[in-house]
């Protein structure tokens, strides 16, 4: 697959990206925090009480982001720990205000951080919560600062900040939800046949290389297969379309049956389905097609079904899949209903139809 045209990762949680995207971006937001808090300080000064522990304060929380920078603790808990910089971010920000001007200063929507952090990252209810922290948070500063809180020309500014945080905050929220839907279909349409809800054919070459290269590393064998219907187009042409997309449905839940949680299938277009085996040699890959195949009942239509394997019948994906290919066709050929495998398709075939 070009580097022009690359398929997203078929198995994608969007807001487990969005989260590990945004953790990296996470530590400038902060940065960004204590450059906006030092350069009020140096243009106002500091504050002729408490100066002191509100620049110990700046340094750090600077130091706490440079350390959580580097923190591995949490691996894949992202999350958490993107929890905890909005919580140290509020309370920074709590710090700062109550050493300085308190809530009626302009540096109280620097809350907004913490918020739009949260929202973009966390959901609808952790933002919440944290906007409710911060109307305690500016309440306490009120009381701090010796000011009646029940007093109308005091809630009334806080009132006001809150509900903005409260807006902003959840539309932020909603909004990211909205492209979390949207990418989750999205990926779905791009990586799944519309009629059997399988992994269509380029999903299936997406996913099998890994397993290839897994397999050349490890040297260990698989198989590809390729499984065809047997006159689908007599069964559109005399009963329609409808009656051959059912019978196209029936296979692919038969497949499904079949297969194991490690196993890869697809529809590969029209009538035609392939399958991905891993730690499997042919003569695992032909016994295990052999239930697929029997016992079929008197209204579905026969399949046949082609095995190659690695290393035996080629190196690539490519090769693979032309073995097994001319193997479907010589069971086909053979009266169909059978599997064939690999260079010894010929061998194999004669015997299934002895058998038979």
């Amino acid at each position: 697959m070009s580097e022009q045209d690359p398929l997203p990762p078929l198995e994608w949680d969007p807001e487990g990206v969005q989260i590990q995207g945004f953790s990296a971006g996470l530590y400038q937001i902060e940065w960004l925090l204590v450059t906006l808090v030092i350069l009020y300080l140096v243009i106002i000064g500091l504050p002729d009480e408490g100066g002191l522990s509100v620049l110990a304060a700046t340094f750090g929380y600077f130091g706490f982001s440079l350390l959580a920078s580097r923190l591995r603790f949490f691996g894949e808990r992202q999350r958490w720990l993107l929890a905890l910089h909005t919580w140290a971010m509020i309370g920074f920000i709590t710090w700062f205000l109550y050493g300085t001007e308190g809530v009626t200063g302009p540096l109280t929507s620097l809350y907004l951080l913490a918020v739009i952090t949260s929202a973009l990252t966390l959901g609808v209810i952790h933002t919440m919560l944290e906007v409710a922290a911060i109307a305690a948070c500016q309440l306490l500063l009120l009381h701090l600062q010796g000011t009646e809180i029940l007093a109308t020309d005091s809630l009334a500014p806080i009132g006001t900040s809150i509900i903005a945080l409260l807006i902003v905050g959840y539309l932020t929220a909603a909004l990211v939800h909205t492209i979390h839907v949207s990418n989750r279909t999205l990926l779905k349409m791009a990586s799944r046949d519309a009629l059997t809800g399988l992994f269509n054919r380029r999903a299936f070459d997406d996913l099998a290389s890994p397993i290839q290269e897994m397999g050349r590393r490890a040297q260990r064998p698989f198989c590809v297969v390729v499984i065809d219907m047997d006159g689908l187009k007599a069964i559109n042409d005399s009963e329609g379309h409808g009656a051959g997309d059912r019978a196209i449905l029936d296979l692919a839940k038969r497949l499904q049956a079949c297969k194991r949680s490690s196993d890869v299938l697809a529809r590969y277009g029209g009538d035609e389905f392939v399958m991905l085996l891993p730690d499997t040699d042919a003569a695992g890959g032909k016994k295990m097609m052999q239930h697929v195949i029997t016992p079929t009942r008197h209204n579905q239509p026969s399949i046949s079904i082609g095995v190659a394997s690695y290393p035996e019948q080629g190196e690539s994906l490519e090769e693979l899949l032309d073995h097994a290919d001319s193997a479907m066709y010589l069971s086909k050929a053979s009266g169909g209903n059978r599997v064939s495998a690999g260079a010894g398709a010929r061998v194999l075939a004669a015997v299934d139809k002895q058998e038979a």
